[in-house]
């Protein structure tokens, strides 16, 4: 019977992995996108993939403003490592909804261990942008 009982969690576990990671690899595809847009300069490209989240209080204008103010001595990227991916059905002043939270160490020319923290929102099944920050 113990034997048994183990197959069945095992099997469990698998299938419910299957079943989670394809959804945390999209909103991980979309975090990264959105940096690879932010890092070579291409701020209208990622406030139009951003969440509505971020784009109501932030212009276009505004977001390149904001991020090049806060990676202004940072220089260019590296190198970038996920070290946490966790999922959140609530985010502080926000709707509930479906959120994943990643937390990057990236490596800048000038800094040499920054930790961001990026969150992407579901809106209407495809993951967007909701969050950036830079530590």
């Amino acid at each position: 019977m113990p034997k048994t009982l183990t197959f069945i969690i095992a099997t469990l576990l698998l299938f419910m992995s299957t079943y989670a990671y394809p959804h945390t690899d999209a909103a991980e595809a979309a975090a990264l996108e959105w940096l690879k847009a932010i890092d070579s300069g291409e701020f209208d490209q990622a406030w139009e993939n951003s969440s509505t989240l971020l784009q109501v209080p932030l212009s276009s204008h505004m977001l390149a403003r904001t991020i090049s103010a806060a990676r202004r001595d940072f220089g260019a990227v590296e190198s970038r490592r996920r070290v946490r991916a966790i999922r959140q059905t609530s985010m502080p002043g926000a709707p509930a909804g479906d959120y994943a939270v990643f937390t990057f160490q990236t490596r800048f020319e000038n800094k040499p261990q920054i930790t961001e923290t990026i969150t992407p929102h579901l809106e209407e099944g495809i993951w967007k942008v909701s969050g950036y920050y830079v530590n």
